[in-house]
């Protein structure tokens, strides 16, 4: 018997076609679903398998195996078997997480991605869609509360991410709503043992959402997701400016080394200077930027005294008479110029 069309059913088809127009997905392309087998995957399979033909989409499923936990190669197993009975094809995927200083949580999520992208490169799609949530969403936002590096900490996730080719119609969806979507349809999900662990920090986060909305009523998750949006808005805004004021304000450059009219950078609003600066080390190939490394550079410009060049991951910058120095740590690359 065919699973009658409820609320939340209907809703996650709605998510997935609005997502495909973000995307600009047209007829004839080819789109990959990162699937584990929970109940926020496999919702997001069953609504792209029933929206994906209607629109001439071409959708597969890819299902990454960490080996993290014992039967992990069952759950994959299961989980092609769910999607193959939704009427989505696909594979499994291994990788190896190796231990690292970022920890195993950062590692997995890092060889979950790296290898999503290979299969999506071999496949010739133009998006990886992912079962994102507006739960993941606030989590997204409280993390970023917690880390105080600026706006684009707590913007949260886009729903389309152009760069990555990563795509996440789900985003304005609650997990209740997608699991009674699962329900309403008679999906089987698996429950992920790691989401009850406490030594991850996401599982932490969610705890601590869950207390909040007990402590301070219902509607927490939903206010977070709003504040990414808003945020997301300001960090474009700003970026769009940051840009322009990059491009003013630059007095020379090559390949390795840019240089910036320091007293243009020091008379723009606070925010826009920490923007640029942002914007300038980035594209210069700076890693990992904290707000506290920023309010070092910006001293550069607001408190100079004649203060040695600041090493950055991947750059330095000093003050060199009325000009501010990038360099970048990194050989040229063959032909590289400066843009």
């Amino acid at each position: 018997m065919r699973p009658r069309l409820t609320a939340p059913v209907a809703d996650l088809r709605r998510a997935v076609r609005d997502g495909f127009q973000a995307a600009n997905i047209q007829p004839k392309d080819k789109v990959l679903l990162a699937v584990s087998g929970g109940a926020d995957s496999l919702a997001l399979t069953a609504a792209v398998a029933f929206e994906a033909p209607r629109h001439q989409v071409l959708a597969s499923v890819v299902i990454i195996d960490h080996g993290l936990q014992s039967g992990s190669d069952q759950v994959a197993l299961q989980a092609l078997v769910r999607c193959k009975e939704l009427g989505l094809q696909g594979e499994i995927r291994k990788v190896e997480v190796l231990p690292t200083g970022d920890g195993m949580e950062a590692q997995a999520r890092n060889a979950r991605y790296e290898e999503l992208e290979k299969a999506r490169a071999e496949l010739g799609a133009v998006a990886i869609l992912t079962g994102h949530s507006q739960s993941d969403q606030a989590e997204t936002v409280l993390l970023g509360l917690t880390r105080g590096s600026g706006l684009k900490s707590i913007a949260g996730m886009p729903v389309w991410d152009p760069q990555r080719k990563l795509l996440r119609p789900m985003l304005g969806i609650q997990s209740a709503a997608i699991r009674q979507a699962c329900k309403d349809q008679g999906i089987e999900f698996w429950e992920d043992p790691h989401n009850q662990d406490l030594s991850f920090t996401r599982v932490r986060i969610r705890e601590l959402i869950k207390t909040m909305e007990t402590d301070l009523g219902s509607g927490l998750t939903s206010a977070l997701a709003k504040t990414a949006a808003i945020a997301s808005g300001a960090e474009e805004f700003l970026e769009a400016a940051a840009i322009a004021l990059e491009q003013s304000s630059r007095t020379k450059g090559s390949a390795r080394s840019q240089s910036y009219d320091a007293k243009l950078l020091a008379e723009t609003h606070p925010a826009l200077m920490m923007q640029t600066l942002r914007h300038i080390a980035l594209k210069l190939g700076a890693k990992s930027l904290s707000m506290a490394q920023l309010e070092t550079v910006s001293e550069l410009l607001t408190n100079w005294h004649g203060q040695k060049s600041i090493p950055l991951s991947g750059i330095t910058v000093e003050r060199v008479n009325n000009e501010l120095v990038f360099k970048t740590n990194k050989p040229p690359t063959a032909g590289a110029s400066c843009s």
